[in-house]
């Protein structure tokens, strides 16, 4: 079917353009369409408008703001793309690719949101069109392609006059300076100001001398200007240069009003001081013939004397010389001078000067630095050279006119290259660079009412780049084309070649130009002539002839067909050299001057001599060298240079003539448009296949066309290609992922889309208008039975009422009636009870009121009494405890004296508590006695109960005895019966007595044993109160004790600090005095030294780091200083590696000095010793070492060796410690592998490796050390350690834990050591050597000698429990603080490592959180009925899946670190700060990348990045306060601009309410991006209302000042807590307690030697105050 039928793609309502004569394009609706024209109706207006199809091209689909790459719209054409920048404009939105090509519109405002660092930050390594179109974009993917692929890349900005070319340049300059630093060694170049800083300096001064103002443009540059920025191999920026074509030269002799010559002209007759106007003789720009051909003077908003200082300034940061500058200005005026020289007719078709312009040929004579006839025979005279000599030809007037101008354009233009090879040699051209951006800034095609032969240069060279860019647009189809792998063979392209052979060809329109102009009488009538006769001309298609003009011809550019008057073509090309004029100058006094002509000196004479017997031109003397020849040959030189590199393409466009912000011209744009070549490459696009969808998208919209297919499995190609089928269209191609199409045949299927949406909704009509006419006779008859049944019921209500009535009568009488009996019953009832009522309530008030009174008697009487008695009680109560407090004090003080009395005695409490333990002693043995004596009474109780147990069981036997007596002897019996009962009554009487005596006896044990009992309990009582007291006084006197202790402490570290300086005073008096000792004396201290230096040899080859201590040989010489002091150096060494061992090695080398301070030497075999005796020292033989002596020595020197090898092997342990595998190592953190011992963990949640690390630097007093290596080892282990594990998120929190706690032990324990010391006393010069020794021992180690007994307990005492000091805060020395700070660098370095791991891991993550992940298959766009029964439920749930994965990753990695933290126990305080950063991190990616991307700011968008943020707040809220804190707040930039995407009505939202309520911490800026870039793309609702949006960018205008413009948010990475309040949020639970000796320090001795980590580290009671 063909494609190109208009009634094919037409129907009515469609939406269409039509052209206007105001507007260019306008929108229109179809409204009718017939075989031959459209009826079209016109939007605006609502006039019907009947045009052709083909004039009415059909509109895109709506879009309220456009698309960022026109290549997308599904029509692309003139009206099309002109819409698209018209509504991008709108919004500010200045930017728009077409595909790889940017077009910028000048805003004519500042718009600085859109650039800075921040931006270029965002665009960096970004492809083109994953952010909105920006020139940063263009710049980016020029410098990653040249680093990718080591080739130079060309950024070619075009442009008419007033587009912002050179803005544009400045940006693309920035941003590779941005990217390429400065130099190779990061320094910067030239004068310690950047490439791109030096080529924008050099911008005023170029502008001045090679800008003008032209009808269209104040500041238009009429030169092209390419800056080649270099880099090396790195990518840096190593060099630039400045290369500029194409100088206008003609404009400085001739120019058309209203435009100006070049600028610095007027800024020197304006700017110059009366001083230098003197010099160079200036006058008013009014009175130079080569300004005052335009009545234009002054620019408006500018000063010419202004912009000549800037100029001047520009010279002076280029490097330019003051005397340079002096002669710059001095060829500028002596120009003007020269213009005014006039010529009259004189004898023989000669001339002369004129008498009235004398002046100024003296005035150029004198600048010029040239002789003034000799200047007048160059103008008037004309040398030519002959076989015969040189003829001397005079010239008439108007040839010397023309040579004049001739000798002024080429001085101008000899400066103009001076200028440039002189900021080119302040800039620095790399040669050996090994890559290039080139940014190309040139004029733009131009086409004026009157065009002159500059419009033709201009044009030409557009002509010429206007092919590369076709050659390139086409490049980049054929290149989409292959990557789809779609067949593109049969497609042609057509470029310009034509127009350009048809100008600058074999005999073309320049090699005409070149020939006329070789004839001096020609005119511009006779070039014209010649073109028109012309055989090259005649056959172009390009070329035509004006009807009506005979000077005039027309060529059919690119951009349209342009008409030129020949009439100034001839002298605008000719620039004749002449030999007078460069031999003149070549001789000049001024060296600028000849510098100038020097060089085309040098170089015609080193061009090869033209061949014998030629005559040629050299003939004449004067070298034919035409300005469009030379336009020519830089032209092919720059096309050469640009053929070798890659192109980018910037289009910049000026939307209106009055340079107005936000008024944009359709007909100047689309005149731009084509110029600039937009239009050609939409041509050379729809060449090829112009509609280009993805399949996804095509089936979305085009399913209508075969919706059966949708209820198949075949994926979305297999459906495109059967609807296709379908359709009946042919010659479209299939690619991998696209379908491609040929013009129109969008436009066909969007025409069938419509014919069957149009069918399907008249299929609905008809159904809805049939259900609607039923609908109106059910209720048309409805309404019928209704009025029907009205009007009975109105008539049975009418009888009913009357009845009603009737009967209402009656019932009113009957009420009536009964109402006035009733009422006059009532009346009279109520008379009679208000009578009663009223004698009633009087007796009982008056009942009441008597009532009242008793009871008021009665409470103020009770009242009374309570107050009399409570006074009463009071009183006494405080009587009572007014005495008791006064025992109580009395008492109180008694004790406290007492106290006082015994805290001063420590003896006498010693006394008082043996005296309390032996009366504890006492009680204790009262207590055994009593409890004996109550066991015997116990004892004699029940032996007297057991007795009478006795005397009744003999009763009883008694009685059984008598009755078997028998009656026989009943007489017998009775008499022995009565005397038995006498005996009976003896025997009851005794018993009752014994009864009475056990009764007594056990009331008496009872009294006994409770006045025991009463005696124990007062005796326990009374021990209880014994111990407490006991404990109270053991308390205080600890306390006491630790406290004096401690005093003592501080004083003796003061006493020996003291001591150390008054040795050192000792010693400098001491080497004064060793100096007038013998010989012999100084051999005896040598040989002590000697063996002094032995051991500390023997220590320091033991010890790591350690500097090896001065060996001496026995018997050598030594230096001649004094031994206290080489001792002094050597002990201090001792202490540094072995603090522990050098007290024992003190007492042992103090004996090496007798008492009188002389040296002892051990005498060996067969020596004697001569020690003389030295005056005012008695005594002062020395006596030679003893054999039991010297092996006291050596035993000493090898325990030394020994310990300071257990010191070594000690720390060593420690470290290798450090270095083992951390505990939660191996696969999975399952464990270590078998065998492998773990390090140190956590004990209590407390890092064991930084308590281990105190308590063993504090049990060695390495803090308080000199020098030890201890710290720098332990520095360099955690740091390999730490690089080690650089990228493992658990070994970093296992040393963040671990630093911040050892830094946590140390700020809190440690303190720099206290300068305030008492000034030492000084001792006199005679204060012996070995007085000198033991102050350096008392100094380092303490003396063990004559020492108190409180200084030994304290000396001997642990620190780790037991002791009788406990621990306070220690005065460290250097290396102590120095490990302090670089334990803060660890964590100041650990806690970035981890949130940019953490970063890193969750940056690829981000792009997915922010915008919706396409879903392949099923799409909201198709019907959810196609899929099978179920798969909408499953679709769903994947997609939803899918649309959430991201989020779950990110958290799922943040779950990970948060538990890896809390393994490693850290610090809460640090995990908040992290989580913190971290939140911040993704809220400023996110967020920017929401204000970046288009398609992100959408409906649908907003409602996915809203669940995503609520399933981050459900994370936040499980995780806990604890570790997270106020996160959630971090991300409060990001909520607020998701909630503005997904509000409602947002056209009724004012300006206040957004900025107050919905999003009041976002800025204008912010709320202004957001509100522009806002589409709907579920129910196509519109963004915010054309006010609002208007007081938005008047609110940005009014804050210019502001110092920050930028809409996006910085990425703060700076540490977020400083360390003081880091340290104050950590507590000291379980750090000081005793923790088991770890398995790794265990091993071998290693318990012994750590067994100090078991006891409690216990602290010194504070000072009483």
């Amino acid at each position: 079917m063909a494609a190109d039928g208009s009634a094919i793609v037409h129907t009515v309502g469609s939406k269409v353009w039509i052209r206007d004569e105001k507007e260019a394009w306008i929108k229109g609706e179809v409204i009718k369409v017939e075989d031959d024209f459209l009826l079209v109706k016109a939007e605006a207006s609502g006039a019907e408008v009947k045009c052709k199809s083909e004039d009415a091209p059909l509109q895109n689909p709506h879009n309220n703001r456009g698309v960022d790459d026109m290549t997308t719209l599904s029509y692309l054409h003139e009206p099309a793309v002109l819409w698209n920048l018209n509504t991008r404009y709108a919004y500010d939105d200045i930017y728009t690719y077409t595909g790889t090509i940017l077009i910028a519109i000048n805003p004519f405002a500042a718009l600085p949101h859109l650039y800075g660092e921040h931006m270029m930050n965002q665009y960096r390594g970004v492809e083109i069109g994953d952010y909105a179109p920006h020139v940063y974009a263009i710049a980016d993917a020029a410098y990653r392609q040249m680093r990718k692929e080591g080739k130079g890349q060309s950024i070619l900005v075009s442009g008419e006059s007033g587009a912002g070319k050179t803005e544009t340049s400045k940006l693309i300059m920035k941003y590779l300076a941005y990217m390429g630093g400065y130099s190779d060694t990061g320094e910067q170049t030239g004068s310690g100001r950047s490439v791109e800083e030096q080529v924008l300096e050099s911008n005023p001064l170029l502008e001045a001398f090679g800008n003008a103002k032209t009808t269209r443009n104040n500041n238009s540059s009429r030169f092209g200007k390419y800056v080649e920025i270099n880099f090396n191999d790195k990518g840096v920026i190593s060099g630039a240069a400045i290369r500029t074509y194409l100088l206008e030269r003609s404009r400085v002799v001739a120019i058309n009003n209203p435009e100006r010559n070049y600028h610095i002209f007027y800024q020197l007759t304006d700017g110059a001081s009366a001083e230098q106007r003197t010099q160079w003789r200036l006058k008013t720009a009014q009175e130079y013939r080569y300004l005052n051909q335009s009545t234009c003077f002054q620019l408006p908003g500018t000063d010419n004397a202004e912009d000549f200082k800037r100029t001047i300034y520009a010279m002076e940061r280029v490097g330019i010389p003051t005397a340079d500058q002096d002669a710059i200005f001095r060829t500028v005026a002596a120009i003007l001078h020269l213009g005014n020289i006039q010529f009259s007719a004189g004898p023989e078709d000669s001339s002369l000067v004129t008498p009235a312009t004398e002046d100024e040929l003296d005035a150029t004579a004198v600048l010029l630095g040239v002789e003034k006839e000799g200047l007048r025979k160059a103008l008037t005279t004309r040398v030519r050279q002959t076989p015969e000599g040189p003829i001397v030809s005079p010239l008439d007037a108007r040839a010397a006119g023309e040579t004049r101008d001739s000798l002024a354009k080429i001085i101008y233009a000899k400066m103009f290259d001076w200028l440039v090879g002189m900021i080119n040699s302040a800039i620095g051209e790399d040669k050996n660079c090994a890559a290039s951006v080139g940014v190309l800034d040139i004029y733009g095609f131009e086409q004026f009412q009157y065009n002159d032969f500059e419009q033709f240069c201009i044009n030409l060279a557009n002509e010429k780049l206007q092919q590369h860019f076709n050659q390139h647009v086409f490049k980049m189809e054929q290149a989409e084309y292959e990557r789809e792998e779609i067949d593109w063979s049969y497609i042609e392209f057509v470029d310009n070649q034509d127009v350009l052979d048809l100008i600058e060809g074999k005999l073309g329109i320049l090699d005409l130009l070149d020939e006329v102009c070789r004839f001096v009488e020609a005119k511009g009538k006779d070039f014209a002539e010649k073109l028109y006769t012309s055989t090259t001309c005649k056959d172009s298609r390009r070329f035509s002839k004006p009807k009506t003009s005979v000077t005039q011809f027309i060529i059919d550019h690119y951009a349209g067909p342009v008409k030129y008057d020949t009439a100034n073509f001839l002298d605008k090309n000719k620039d004749f050299v002449v030999p007078e004029h460069e031999a003149l100058l070549c001789a000049s006094s001024q060296p600028f001057t000849a510098q100038l002509f020097g060089e085309t000196a040098a170089e015609a004479d080193a061009a090869p001599p033209p061949p014998p017997g030629r005559r040629g031109g050299a003939a004449k003397g004067t070298k034919f060298n035409s300005v469009g020849s030379q336009f020519k040959k830089q032209l092919a030189e720059l096309m050469v240079q640009l053929h070798a590199m890659e192109p980018h393409y910037i289009r910049c466009i000026k939307p209106n003539e009055s340079a107005q912000p936000s008024v944009f011209e359709n007909k100047n744009v689309l005149h731009q448009l084509k110029c600039g070549g937009v239009m050609e490459a939409v041509r050379i696009s729809c060449a090829g296949f112009p509609s280009k969808r993805p399949y996804g998208e095509f089936v979305d919209h085009f399913w209508q066309l075969a919706p059966d297919l949708l209820k198949t499995e075949a994926d979305d190609k297999a459906i495109t290609k059967a609807i296709l089928a379908k359709t009946n269209v042919g010659g479209y191609q299939l690619g991998l992922s696209k379908v491609f199409m040929r013009a129109g045949q969008m436009a066909q299927l969007d025409k069938m889309r419509t014919d069957t949406l149009n069918a399907a909704a008249i299929t609905i009509q008809r159904f809805a208008r049939g259900a609607l006419a039923r609908r109106h006779f059910t209720a048309a008859r409805s309404a019928v039975l209704t009025i029907q049944c009205a009007m009975r019921a109105w008539a049975a209500r009418k009888r009913t009422s009357q009845m009603r009535r009737e009967k209402a009568a009656l019932t009113i009488q009957r009420l009536w009636r009964g109402y006035t009996a009733r009422t006059t019953y009532l009346e009279q009832r109520r008379l009679i009870m208000s009578v009663q009522s009223m004698f009633r309530g009087r007796n009982a008030r008056q009942r009441l009121t008597q009532l009242r009174r008793v009871r008021a008697a009665i409470t103020i009487q009770k009242r009374w009494r309570g107050f009399q008695a409570r006074r009463d009680y009071q009183q006494t109560r405080k009587a009572a405890v007014a005495i008791q407090s006064a025992h109580r004090v009395k008492v109180a003080r008694k004790a406290l004296r007492s106290l006082r009395q015994q805290a001063r005695e420590g003896t006498k409490l010693l006394e008082d508590k043996k005296a309390l333990e032996a009366k504890v002693t006492e009680l204790q043995a009262m207590l055994e006695t009593v409890q004996n004596q109550r066991n015997e009474l116990r004892q004699q109780v029940k032996a007297e109960l057991a007795a009478r147990a006795d005397l009744e069981r003999s009763v009883e036997e008694m009685k059984a005895e008598l009755e078997v007596v028998s009656r026989g002897k009943l007489e017998e019996a009775t008499a022995a019966l009565a005397a038995e009962g006498l005996n009976r009554e003896k025997l009851e009487e005794e018993l009752r007595g014994i009864k009475e005596r056990m009764a007594a006896s056990e009331e008496a044990a009872k009294a006994k044993t409770a006045e025991m009992a009463t005696a124990l309990k007062k005796a326990q009582d009374y021990i209880g109160q014994l111990m407490n007291e006991r404990g109270q006084i053991d308390k205080k006197f600890h306390e006491m004790k630790s406290d004096l202790i401690t005093r003592l402490q501080n004083a003796c570290a003061q006493r020996d600090e003291a001591r150390g300086r008054v040795l050192e005073l000792e010693d400098q008096m001491s080497k004064q005095s060793e100096a007038l000792q013998s010989k012999d004396r100084e051999i005896a201290a040598a040989t002590a030294a000697a063996s002094a230096a032995a051991a500390v040899q023997a220590v320091q080859s033991a010890a790591v780091a350690a500097s090896p201590g001065p060996a001496a040989a026995a018997g050598a010489h030594v230096p001649q200083t004094s031994a206290a002091s080489t001792m002094q150096s050597m002990l201090q060494k001792l202490q540094a590696n072995a603090p522990g061992v050098a007290r024992n090695m003190a007492d042992n080398i103090s004996g090496l000095f007798n008492k009188e301070g002389m040296p002892v030497r051990p005498r060996g075999e067969g020596e004697e010793l001569r020690t003389p005796s030295i005056s005012g020292v008695p005594g002062s033989h020395a006596t030679p070492e003893s054999e039991a002596d010297r092996r006291m020595r050596e035993a000493q020197l090898k325990q030394v060796a020994m310990l300071a090898e257990k010191r070594k092997a000690e720390e060593d342990k420690l470290l290798n410690a450090l270095m083992a595998p951390l505990p939660t190592a191996g696969p999975s953190g399952t464990g270590l592998p078998e065998g492998v011992v773990p390090g140190m963990g956590f004990h209590k949640g407390r890092p064991v490796a930084a308590i281990v690390i105190f308590r063993y630097c504090l049990h060695s007093r390495a803090f308080q050390a000199d020098r030890t290596a201890i710290f720098d080892r332990i520095v360099s282990v955690v740091g390999q350690q730490v690089e080690k594990g650089q990228e493992d998120n658990n070994c970093l929190a296992y040393w963040l834990s671990n630093t911040v706690t050892l830094l946590h032990m140390l700020n809190k324990n440690i303190k720099p050591a206290s300068g305030g010391l008492s000034k030492a006393r000084a001792t006199g010069a005679s204060a012996t050597v070995a007085n000198a020794t033991r102050s350096v021992f008392g100094a380092m180690f303490g003396s063990r000698s004559g020492a108190s007994p409180s200084g030994l307990a304290h000396a001997e005492a642990s620190i780790h429990g037991g002791g009788v000091g406990g621990f306070k805060q220690v005065e460290a020395k250097y290396p102590a603080l120095l490990f302090k700070q670089q334990l803060d660098a660890f964590v100041q370095k650990i806690f970035p490592m981890i949130r940019d791991n953490v970063r890193r891991e969750i940056s690829p993550m981000l792009s997915n959180c922010i915008h919706t992940p396409k879903q392949h298959g099923r799409t909201a766009a198709r019907p959810g009925a196609a899929a099978p029964a179920g798969a909408d439920k499953a679709a769903a749930g994947a997609a939803g899946q899918q649309s959430h994965k991201s989020w779950t990753d990110i958290l799922h990695v943040f779950d990970t670190l948060l538990a890896t933290v809390k393994a490693n126990n850290v610090p809460k305080v640090l995990v908040q700060a992290l989580f913190k950063q971290l939140f911040r991190f993704v809220n400023v990616q996110l967020f920017n990348q929401l204000l970046l991307r288009r398609e992100c700011c959408s409906f649908s968008n907003g409602e996915y990045v809203k669940t995503g943020l609520e399933q981050v707040a459900h994370w936040i809220n499980g995780a806990g306060a604890d570790y997270i804190a106020d996160s959630w707040e971090e991300l409060k930039y990001l909520r607020q601009a998701v909630t503005f995407l997904v509000i409602g009505n947002k056209p009724k939202k004012s300006l206040e309410e957004i900025t107050s309520d919905l999003c009041p911490v976002l800025s204008i800026q912010q709320l202004y991006r957001i509100s522009t870039m806002y589409w709907d793309d579920k129910y196509n609702t519109e963004t915010v209302s054309p006010e609002v949006l208007g007081r938005m960018k008047q609110a940005m205008v009014d804050s210019n000042s502001s110092t920050s413009h930028s809409f996006l948010l910085d990425d703060d990475s700076s540490l977020p807590f400083q360390a003081a309040e880091l340290l104050a949020n950590m507590d000291d639970k379980d750090l000081y307690g005793g923790i088991p000796v770890p398995d790794v320090l265990s091993e071998g001795d290693g318990a012994s030697s750590f067994a100090f980590l078991e006891k409690e580290l216990r602290f010194a009671a504070p000072a009483p105050a």
